[in-house]
Parts: C-alpha cells; sequence; structure tokens
C-alpha cells in the first residue's frame, strides 16, 4: 500500500505491477524476501526500485519506541510508517491519527477489518521505509 501510494510499480519477471499485498508477495518470494520462519527480510523490499525505495539504518523498531508526536512527524513528511500489532503477529500500514485522540492510529489494515488500532496498547513495533514519489 505504501509502494502503491509513491507510484511505484512492482518489477517482476520483466513485467511492471501495481504494487498489492499479492505482488509484494510475489516478488519478496522470487527475490529472497523470506527467511525460513517466513519472517520477511525488509532489506529485500527496496530490490523493487532501488532509486525510490530504501530501508534506512532507523527502519527496525522492535518495540513500541515512536512517541504520537515523532510519528506524525514522519507521517506528515511523507514517510511510510507500518505499525506492527496483534502482539507482533501482523503489519499495518498507518495512514494517520485521531485528531482528539493522538493514541488512536488510522490505518490501511488489508487483513483485518479494521481502521484504527491504539498506538499505546496495540503497536509492538515499527517498520519505517523512504519512498520517493
Amino acid at each position: 500500500m505504501a509502494l502503491d501510494g509513491h507510484g511505484i510499480k512492482i518489477k517482476n519477471s520483466g513485467q511492471n505491477y501495481t504494487a498489492t499485498p499479492g505482488s509484494l508477495n510475489a516478488f519478496l518470494r522470487a527475490h529472497g524476501g523470506y527467511t525460513q520462519g517466513n519472517d520477511m527480510e525488509e532489506n529485500v523490499v527496496p530490490k523493487v526500485d532501488p532509486s525510490r525505495v530504501t530501508w534506512p539504518a532507523d527502519g527496525m523498531h522492535r518495540t513500541n519506541d515512536i512517541t504520537a508526536k515523532e510519528l506524525q512527524g514522519l507521517l506528515r513528511a511523507g514517510r511510510p510508517a507500518i505499525a506492527n500489532v496483534m502482539k507482533g503477529a501482523h503489519f499495518v500500514l498507518v495512514k494517520g491519527w485521531d485528531a482528539a485522540n493522538e493514541d488512536t492510529l488510522v490505518v490501511n489494515d488489508p487483513g483485518f477489518d479494521r481502521a484504527t488500532y491504539s498506538l499505546s496498547g496495540d503497536v509492538v513495533g515499527w517498520r519505517l521505509f523512504d519512498m520517493k514519489f
């Protein structure tokens, strides 16, 4: 979703595909993007388009160590913020926050019918990428 939102296509087998969870999954499977334990190798994602996607040194956050203000700054700067939720079992793209309650994150969740998660109660980690439009 972050790739598509930045207009980045998935290049796989000589073809360009719209970035979807399915096309990214196919790309990752074809390019060593998963460990044998089926964990994603985040450093493989930039291979989608190395000129527009980077996995920065500050990209991996194994704990919920980003404050609401820091997150808001990242989002305002156009930096994708992917929250690790459900006790570490699921990832969602953060789109924003509830202006009345900055602890409520507004998300795109392709796996579950949820539009929000709690920053303090649900998030257990973060993945941050840099992407260029």
